[in-house]
């Protein structure tokens, strides 16, 4: 006599909102100040960390940047949470995170880097270019139709150190303007 198993498989299918969230009031963007302290949002995907650390060290050429913060979330799949978020802005000035080169993680990403916004802290994603649609819709969702992004060619992953540091100095710019008006310092 054979048993017979039963099992049972549950799909989950994400259901797009009938109307987007509640807009989101975008961090003032001000010249930034000497000393400045830049953070980074490594969601621990392959080279996430590389490319974030190769894209701060050319904001530190670009911008008054004294220090940079590295926190690395334990899931790529998942945002921060609202209060570690909240409680993160308040020891740092800009925000860059990502890096975004998959579904979730690009919309996780993008997440973040609205919680940062919404703490009053001028943020950004760095995301791979095939998802920058994916990104643009979640961001309606979210309340912040438009948000900008930092756009890199996929897949980050497999590139060497050169290919990332080219890639970081393709952004490096963008960055800046996205993050403070033109990149200008504050006069002293």
């Amino acid at each position: 006599m054979t048993a017979t198993l039963s099992r049972t498989i549950r799909v989950h299918t994400p259901v797009v909102p009938n109307a987007p969230a509640s807009p989101v009031e975008l961090a003032p963007r001000t010249a930034v100040v000497e000393g400045a302290r830049l953070l980074l949002v490594d969601n621990g995907k392959p080279r996430a960390r590389d490319l974030l650390g190769m894209l701060a060290a050319e904001l530190q050429r670009l911008l008054p940047v004294a220090s940079v913060e590295m926190v690395s979330k334990p899931s790529a799949a998942s945002p921060l949470a609202d209060d570690e978020a909240a409680e993160i802005a308040k020891r740092v000035d800009l925000v860059v995170t990502g890096l975004g080169d998959c579904g979730a993680c690009s919309a996780c990403s993008l997440h973040d880097a609205l919680l940062f916004e919404r703490a009053g802290v001028p943020a950004t994603v760095l995301i791979t270019d095939v998802f920058v649609s994916h990104v643009a819709r979640f961001a309606v969702n979210l309340g912040a139709p438009g948000y900008h992004s930092l756009v890199v060619p996929h897949p980050a992953a497999t590139k060497t150190d050169h290919q990332l540091r080219q890639l970081a100095l393709s952004v490096a710019g963008a960055a800046r303007d996205q993050l403070s008006p033109q990149g200008v310092p504050a006069s002293q």
